[in-house]
């Protein structure tokens, strides 16, 4: 699915937990990481042009340390430190290099909430015109203070496939169909039948599966596609609000890692990142990968 994948790093002490991450994905078939690290060049906060460029020397030498813990484990990596804008340098070097996948931290708490990287992924994500994966920090207490203490668990062990069907949604099928053909893992299959906010989900009774008989057939078409590729292909169907049921849901399964196919605002662009994907991704703990396609 990602044989170059853009790796964002603003060496935070949580930085080196996600290169664990990189190393999964090399099992699947990842050749090439490029290390992205960004100087925000804030113009009125710099004292000179030489602040500037003794920042980026700096992050140069942290890079070269980063990148050798990844080439040891036999994967090619390229570095790159670039000035601006953090967001919008990330989402740009992704397409001008052509990486299949961005990598970024996302939020957490304590020490985190002071990355570069927490600020910045949801915009990230609105930029982006290709996958992106979330990765989330629980932080625990250790012996040498604040420790991540779930990156990269068993990365693609239970999969959980959130999809809403929009125009968009149909767009990333063939995202989905790889995605099932590279890792062939199981994978459960959900939509969310809008309803109240519960805190949770309900099972669907028969008069809303009913109504979502569309839905659940082409969801029991994708499960056949991807079927072809790996035989555990779970489906469900369940009735509340979309961001809290996928989240139970995923809590309830042990899921490994959460996938989005869309969830974009009602009544609005899907291709854009859309509300209940972003209280998602900003209240899980576990990793999401938000699947879009390039324009």
């Amino acid at each position: 699915m990602a044989r170059k994948l853009l790796f964002a790093v603003d060496f935070s002490p949580y930085t080196e937990k996600l290169l664990g991450c990189a190393g999964e994905l090399a099992s699947y078939g990842l050749s090439e990481v490029i290390l992205l690290h960004v100087v925000e060049d804030r113009g009125e906060v710099r004292s000179s042009a030489q602040a500037l460029a003794e920042d980026i020397v700096a992050a140069e030498a942290e890079l070269d340390d980063l990148a050798g813990q990844l080439e040891e484990q036999g994967i090619k990596v390229a570095r790159a430190v670039r000035t601006g804008n953090p967001a919008q340098v990330i989402a740009g070097t992704a397409r001008e290099e052509e990486a299949d996948l961005i990598f970024v931290g996302g939020r957490g708490k304590g020490w985190l909430k002071r990355t570069i990287l927490g600020g910045v992924s949801d915009m990230v994500l609105r930029l982006a015109d290709r996958p992106v994966m979330i990765q989330h920090c629980r932080v625990g207490k250790g012996k040498g203070g604040d420790t991540c203490e779930n990156v990269c668990e068993n990365l693609f062990g239970n999969i959980l496939v959130a999809c809403d069907f929009s125009a968009y949604g149909d767009s990333i099928m063939p995202l989905l169909v790889n995605l099932a053909k590279t890792f062939c893992t199981p994978i459960t299959l959900l939509h969310v039948q809008e309803g109240k906010e519960d805190g949770g989900y309900q099972i669907v009774d028969d008069y809303h599966k009913k109504q979502a008989k569309d839905k659940m057939e082409r969801m029991q078409t994708l499960s056949y596609e991807l079927g072809d590729f790996c035989k555990s292909v779970t489906i469900d169907i369940v009735n509340g609000s979309p961001p809290s049921a996928i989240l139970a849901y995923a809590n309830e399964i042990g899921a490994s890692l959460i996938v989005l196919g869309a969830y974009g605002e009602r009544g609005g662009e899907d291709a854009k990142l859309g509300r209940v994907a972003e209280k998602i991704i900003n209240k899980s703990e576990r990793p999401v990968l938000v699947l879009k396609t390039r324009e």
